[in-house]
């Protein structure tokens, strides 16, 4: 070493100044999630009642579906709509915030396991109407805003009216009727 490097060295280690350190991170082993084991997830299930809606293995793709959002077990609807004379599960897709409802899907149970049957691709506010008639009808309510609506408060609103056939939601009828919500209609 040469007599430069040495004196440097010395000098460094017998200074009477603080030493002012830089801390480094130190590599440490981070836990992988794993998804917890739930009866709907494992085992075979006989009605859709049996599935469990808080499980993320069964709401996350429902949730990825739709582009983000939430699912409220208290707003999931039990209802034959596939008209097959066995419940069906109703599932809404919340967007967690003021755009209300994503959209919503149909769950039924196929060999032991909960199967997404379809998908409702429009928001708003998702309602079914009159299940105990044998099904029901599945209906979407959008705002519609003229120019000049504030952004809270659609002059018009956009009601679809969808019914299950032939393994898919059919669209119905849909009609652009006044905000009830909003004066000078």
């Amino acid at each position: 070493m040469s007599a430069v490097l040495v004196a440097v060295i010395l000098v460094g280690c017998n200074s009477s100044e603080e030493a002012t350190t830089t801390p480094t991170a130190t590599p440490t082993a981070t836990p992988t999630a794993t998804p917890t084991t739930t009866a709907s997830a494992t085992a075979a299930l006989t009605t859709v009642e049996q599935i469990d809606f808080t499980d993320v293995a069964i709401i996350g793709p429902l949730i990825d579906h739709f582009g983000g959002g939430e699912v409220d077990p208290n707003r999931v609807q039990y209802v034959d709509l596939t008209h097959d004379g066995t419940d069906d599960a109703f599932v809404i897709v919340e967007s967690g915030g003021t755009a209300g409802d994503s959209g919503a899907a149909l769950l039924t149970i196929e060999d032991g396991q909960p199967h997404v049957a379809g998908y409702i691709e429009s928001g708003g506010r998702i309602d079914v109407r009159f299940p105990e008639v044998g099904g029901g009808i599945v209906v979407t309510t959008e705002g519609v805003w003229e120019p000049g609506d504030a952004e809270c408060c659609p002059s018009n609103l956009r009601e679809s009216t969808y019914e299950w056939e032939d393994n898919a939601f059919v669209l119905r009828d849909e009609q652009v009727v006044d905000n009830p919500d909003v004066e000078d209609n």
